[in-house]
């Protein structure tokens, strides 16, 4: 694409408005459409989960195999921070229209807030763009 024109847009994504759960009073941080949920933001401890096994029972001859999932743990995301994150994304639809509108009121400006602003529409929408200067 060429820097004459903003990203093309047709969005493959779930047409917004996207809210939080509950009004943002529930504790699953899932993002909802008004048809089902988008998003589901991860709090508390992060990493791969996989199968395992393990012996339960009180003696040898109780003893009985117990399938569970284990998980490696590459870190941990805090309350605070998972809820901001649950509404930057509830707000996303919204905050993409809005700066799609204000890149093709500028038109094709050459500056940085206006290539800054046409990479997070592409960004975005997962269109390629290719713009020159600064």
């Amino acid at each position: 694409m060429s820097n004459d024109r903003t990203p093309e847009t047709t969005p493959d994504h779930t047409p917004g408005p996207w809210r939080t759960c509950r009004k943002g009073e529930c504790s699953c941080f899932t993002v909802m459409s008004d048809n089902h949920p988008v998003a589901e933001v991860t709090h508390g401890d992060w990493g791969d989960n996989y199968p395992a096994l393990r012996l339960v029972g009180d003696s040898t001859f109780d003893q009985k195999i117990e399938a569970y999932m284990e998980q490696i743990t590459y870190g941990s995301i805090g309350e605070k921070t998972a809820r901001a994150n649950w509404h930057l994304i509830a707000a996303a639809p919204d905050l993409l229209a809005s700066l799609q509108e204000i890149v093709a009121e500028w038109g094709c400006p050459n500056t940085p807030k206006w290539h800054r602003a046409a990479s997070a529409i592409a960004k975005a929408t997962c269109a390629h763009v290719e713009v020159s200067g600064p």
